[in-house]
């Protein structure tokens, strides 16, 4: 990824990860600048999704490069802490230049949604989904395998605990 940035970040922008985050994202500042009216809810709905779509992509791309990365610690560290964290400050950053409402809050949600879909990201493109490039597999397909996925991603914490004990 270091050696050709622009091919693995712009190239292999993750446009169904980018869709998939505007989706999940619009409502949570939404809901915490909705008590400012409609038209600062509104505002700041399509600040975040102006902002999802062009930078979930490019995140997406580099957890896709990610997932087959060793150390595997080193790579869950930098897309449960790294990659959030430049998200957060980013979004910030950009909120805050638009004057979104109760900023805090909807940063404060959008930092453990952006963790907790950051590692879901990887946990699902380990496993072939929402891949972007060859070997990928149609958006639809990815979105009928994540029932099961979610359902893997909850309990790999509980298997990652009993899989430690029999060690």
């Amino acid at each position: 990824m270091l050696a050709e940035p622009f091919k693995v970040l712009v190239v292999k922008w993750n446009w169904k990860a980018a869709v998939l985050s505007a989706a999940a994202r619009a409502p949570v500042f939404l809901l915490t600048t909705l008590g400012h009216g409609w038209r600062r809810a509104g505002v700041a709905v399509l600040v975040e999704t102006t902002f999802r779509i062009s930078t979930a992509g490019l995140f997406a791309a580099a957890i896709q490069a990610f997932r087959n990365a060793q150390p595997v610690w080193a790579a869950v560290l930098i897309i449960l802490v790294a990659i959030p964290l430049v998200s957060l400050v980013l979004d910030g950053l950009l909120h805050a230049a638009m004057g979104t409402p109760s900023l805090v809050a909807g940063l404060a949600v959008s930092i453990l949604v952006s963790a907790v879909s950051s590692i879901f990201n990887w946990y699902v493109m380990c496993r072939g989904t929402l891949l972007i490039g060859q070997g990928a597999s149609p958006f639809w397909s990815d979105l009928k395998a994540f029932p099961l996925l979610v359902v893997g991603f909850l309990l790999a914490p509980i298997r990652w605990v009993l899989r430690s004990e029999v060690e």
